[in-house]
């Protein structure tokens, strides 16, 4: 075979493989971005659990619409945007949990100042 009978072959062989490469590459963004949303609802459901709804409502409720926004972009089929939305979600999960977690550490603290002020206080009223 000649080298210009070659041609057409090269040229049809890499659009061939160009579009199995694009095939196998939207096939595996559907899993991904399974596991993205599941990574996303564990977050918001520790969000939940730590209190974040009362301590951090607005960063919760953030977490919640990008959650919504990744589990409807996975429904349509839009993994990339799904992807992008579920990490985000996850992210401000997590925001939301630390948020909570620190203003109960925070709270903690304050109590046990104002235990430690009552203690020198009745220490100081003993007798010497």
């Amino acid at each position: 075979m000649d080298e210009p009978t070659r041609q057409p072959y090269r040229g049809r062989f890499l659009w061939i493989t160009l579009a199995a490469l694009s095939v196998i590459g939207c096939a595996t963004h559907g899993p991904l971005a399974s596991a993205k949303v599941a990574q996303a609802e564990r977050a918001i459901d520790d969000a939940q659990q730590a209190g974040a709804a009362v301590s951090a409502p607005l960063e919760f409720r953030t977490a919640q619409d990008k959650l919504k926004a990744a589990q409807a972009a996975m429904a349509k089929g839009n993994h990339d945007r799904a992807i992008r939305s579920a990490e985000q979600a996850a992210i401000d999960g997590e925001y939301a949990r630390a948020l909570a977690a620190n203003q109960r550490v925070n709270t903690v603290a304050d109590e046990m100042g104002q235990y430690i002020k009552v203690l020198r206080q009745d220490i100081e009223r003993l007798p010497q």
